[in-house]
């Protein structure tokens, strides 16, 4: 049986569990422990942005290997024998743009290449990866372009010429100017995913701040090896970046396409920014050509309305550079104070909400799909109808009308205030920074049907635990236990440190759930930290003193003296009675039993 991992969190669902995982189970872990198999070298680029891909039992050169697929920032596309650790192929795509606070305020990166991460269609035999290019040869990120690459999974070699995804265009309609894409605005972290024989391409922006920050989706129809339809997340107003902290679109079994925006506009019209999207892309058929079209939407309250990037109320406005979209429920100065917010985090605390800055899951057969944000809540989204918000909507006297749009009300998800119901009906108590910490939810939560509790859910916040919910049959979802360790325990306070943690899931179907988690121990955002990887049994969980839940820890890096930089916003894969482990030290590690 092929065992293959062919995208970020596993599946076009997203759900992040490897369901088909029979040598790594809790016992073997637990008894046997875990050793480095093989370590992995990128010497073009130490920063591993993009995930690992995996294939089993590719036929190369007449013999079956299991090969391992990792891009880089420094624009290659290494393949390895999984057992072996050889080198089978390495392809460069050319040179890359060179890392500077241009691009990221905290220029932690040395190159900014290919950061998503890729997507594997196996029937092709074809890997599909965007990179940004210096195709004049100077590094200099106001001159790059991003191009799709088309690679064959067992030579390496390009499929077709790279295309370039400079100039694109698109018409929102409604009288409004038609937008041209320039690869000098744009920063491209949210992974690839393919429906309906395209590659989906999404777009973020290099600086929040920018006068045309706004999120992309590319379409390449990849038969044709044309860009075949576009759509940008605001057309009127700005903002709207897709980034999703590295996740891809979530995709469904009808092909509907969902994506999560940052921050910026909002008119339920033609700007969708701090929205969960569902969109449709339809390829050309006859005279009509290909499109993508928003068919419906969620957005979440806030308090000071959202009519454009310019929130109202409160003196807002003097807050507020006329060239700088905020977040949608920015907080100004004197709601802060009402909150309890310390003076030095005014301006800060809440004023990057952000909703995405965490992707989305989907769990098809519950009708719901799940999301959080930097707000560290958790919003159940009923698929078949989103909600379709509207301005009017996004008001206190109208809050828990828009809220009663979703499924299941929204709760404190990555961390616990104990003067907050974490379901609480009145969203006002929801905005709280507890002992001047961020929790933030970078990525997807992980979901996985398990034999002892149902269909589960887990999350890994900033400055926090990893947690373990259940999903009831009303679709809500219940605390089951947590983690004792914590993210960014050595991060500055206030705020702590970013992004939290990375976590993925393997199991035996619902059985034997291991939760793989990274975490850092410093702030991984203003630069290199060392990381902590740890294995928790997924549905065993063990008492605190107190008597709540703890998800127990079967294997600890920390109680071994390993030392790997954490890799921000990238997650391991476990696959194949392995755990592949990128690094921000040009290392992919891959891990097995002692």
């Amino acid at each position: 049986m092929n065992i293959d991992i062919v995208t970020r969190s596993i599946d076009p669902a997203r759900t992040s569990a490897n369901t088909a995982e029979t040598v790594l189970t809790p016992a073997a872990v637990k008894t046997r422990g875990i050793k480095t198999v093989l370590t992995l070298r990128t010497p073009d680029d130490p920063r591993l942005e993009a995930q690992p891909l995996y294939l089993s039992g590719l036929a190369i050169g007449g013999t079956p290997r299991n090969v391992i697929y990792q891009a880089t920032m420094g624009n290659t596309i290494y393949a390895w024998d999984a057992d072996s650790g050889i080198e089978l192929w390495k392809t460069f795509l050319g040179m890359p743009i060179q890392g500077t606070s241009a691009i990221d305020a905290h220029n932690t990166n040395v190159r900014w290449g290919v950061l998503s991460t890729p997507i594997i269609d196996r029937a092709a035999g074809a890997l599909y990866a965007c990179a940004w290019i210096s195709a004049d040869k100077t590094g200099n990120w106001q001159t790059g372009q991003h191009f799709l690459a088309a690679l064959d999974v067992i030579t390496g070699k390009l499929l077709r010429p790279l295309l370039p995804l400079e100039g694109a265009m698109y018409d929102p309609g409604h009288g409004l100017a038609v937008l041209k894409f320039l690869s000098a605005e744009r920063k491209q972290r949210s992974a690839l995913a393919m429906v309906s024989g395209a590659v989906l391409v999404a777009f973020g922006s290099i600086q929040e701040t920018s006068k045309t920050a706004r999120g992309w989706i590319i379409a390449v129809d990849v038969s044709k090896w044309t860009i075949a339809a576009t759509w940008a997340s605001t057309a009127r107003g700005t903002g709207g970046g897709i980034w999703m902290s590295g996740a891809g679109p979530a995709i469904q079994n009808d092909d509907s396409i969902w994506v999560v925006t940052g921050n910026g506009d909002f008119d339920g019209q033609v700007d969708f920014s701090e929205s969960v999207v569902r969109l449709k892309y339809k390829p050309a058929a006859g005279a009509a050509k290909a499109s993508i079209a928003v068919t419906g939407w969620w957005t979440p309250w806030t308090d000071d309305g959202r009519t454009g990037g310019q929130p109202g109320g409160e003196a807002a406005a003097a807050l507020l550079h006329a060239n700088q979209p905020k977040a949608s429920n920015f907080r100004p100065v004197p709601h802060l104070a009402r909150q309890g917010v310390p003076a030095a985090q005014m301006g800060t605390a809440w004023g990057d909400q952000d909703l995405g800055a965490s992707g989305i899951v989907i769990l098809e057969h519950k009708g719901i799909a799940l999301v959080s944000s930097k707000d560290g809540i958790l919003y159940t989204v009923n698929m078949a109808n989103p909600g379709n918000t509207m301005p009017a909507d996004l008001t206190v006297a109208k809050a828990a009308a828009n809220y009663a749009k979703l499924a299941a009300v929204p709760i404190l998800y990555t961390y616990f205030d104990p003067s907050v119901d974490p379901a609480t009906p009145n969203p006002l108590n929801l905005n709280k920074l507890p002992a001047n910490r961020t929790h933030h939810l970078h990525g997807t939560p992980v979901v996985w049907s398990s034999g002892n509790h149902g269909l589960m859910h887990f999350c890994g916040g900033e400055n926090g635990n990893v947690r373990a919910w259940s999903v009831a049959a009303n679709k809500s979802s219940t605390y089951l236990g947590c983690s004792a360790a914590a993210a960014s325990p050595l991060a500055q306070v206030p705020p702590g440190g970013m992004p939290g943690w990375s976590i993925v899931l393997s199991a035996n179907g619902q059985n034997d759930g291991i939760v793989w988690a990274m975490m850092p121990y410093g702030d991984a955002n203003l630069g290199s930290t060392n990381g902590r990887l740890l294995a928790f049994d997924a549905e065993n969980l063990s008492k605190f003193p107190d008597g709540s839940g703890q998800i127990a820890p079967l294997w600890d890096s920390q109680d071994w003296n390993w030392n790997f930089l954490h890799p921000k916003f990238n997650r391991p894969v476990a696959v194949g009675g392995k755990v592949l482990v990128p690094t921000y030290d040009g290392r992919v590690l891959v891990l097995g039993l002692v």
